[in-house]
């Protein structure tokens, strides 16, 4: 793999709607993840469940630990992890139409990814699951669209930094806040936390995109992965 110990997998999956496309990749990934996309009911769930299962594949082939999809446990609140390799992390996620994996070597460093797409008003969940400061930020913005935009800026934060911790939604969104100016992403949890890193992709394609990260040091890349071509 290239130089980076940290790798961000993005995916669209309009691609797996096609039916002969999809059965041929659902015998690629491994028993459990065909099993699991195939308990859910409707194609949208699916292709999720599927997608993240085949960035996950690549990720590993491309940190030359091939077959480690086939091993994935699930930590107490649920986080994957993989037994047998410690010094790897990784996270995934999904929304609607799109995929998203992180990747990691380094037996100290924890990661967490979140992908949403932005939808209608959701002023009434940032009053409920906001901090009043993050709240009165959304409303700040002049139009609809951009207050949109705010929400879900927060709630990819929110959300990649709560699988980071391994408390997923046992931690709620109204512990904790983020700042986000001129100097970038700041997270307040029990005071300022700088041990954890942030960083966000918007390719104005109607989603948001936020990683976390703790004990990182190494850079980042990123590959927008065309699910057809592997």
């Amino acid at each position: 793999m290239n130089s980076a110990q940290t790798k961000v997998y993005i995916a669209d999956l309009e691609c797996l709607k096609d039916t002969a496309l999809f059965e041929r990749f659902l015998r690629l990934v491994p028993g459990y993840r065909r099993e699991k996309a195939l308990r859910f009911r409707f194609q949208k769930d699916q292709m999720q469940s599927l997608a993240v299962g085949l960035l996950l594949k690549k990720a590993c082939a491309d940190f030359g630990i091939p077959g480690a999809d086939e091993h994935v446990a699930l930590g107490e609140n649920g986080k994957p992890y993989f037994a047998e390799f410690p010094d790897v992390q990784f996270n995934l996620s999904h929304s609607e139409g799109r995929a998203m994996c992180i990747m990691s070597r380094g037996a100290d460093a924890l990661v967490g990814c979140d992908v949403e797409k932005i939808k209608g008003d959701r002023g009434e969940l940032a009053e409920r699951f906001f901090m009043p400061e993050e709240a009165a930020w959304i409303k700040s913005f002049p139009d609809e669209p951009r207050r949109n935009e705010a929400f879900y800026r927060l709630w990819t934060l929110k959300e990649c930094y709560m699988k980071v911790t391994g408390r997923g939604l046992s931690l709620s969104p109204s512990d904790f806040s983020f700042i986000l100016d001129e100097m970038g992403v700041t997270l307040v949890h029990n005071g300022v936390r700088k041990e954890y890193s942030f960083w966000e992709y918007d390719f104005n394609d109607g989603y948001k995109y936020a990683c976390c990260a703790k004990n990182l040091s190494e850079k980042v890349s990123l590959e927008k992965v065309l699910l057809n071509s592997l």
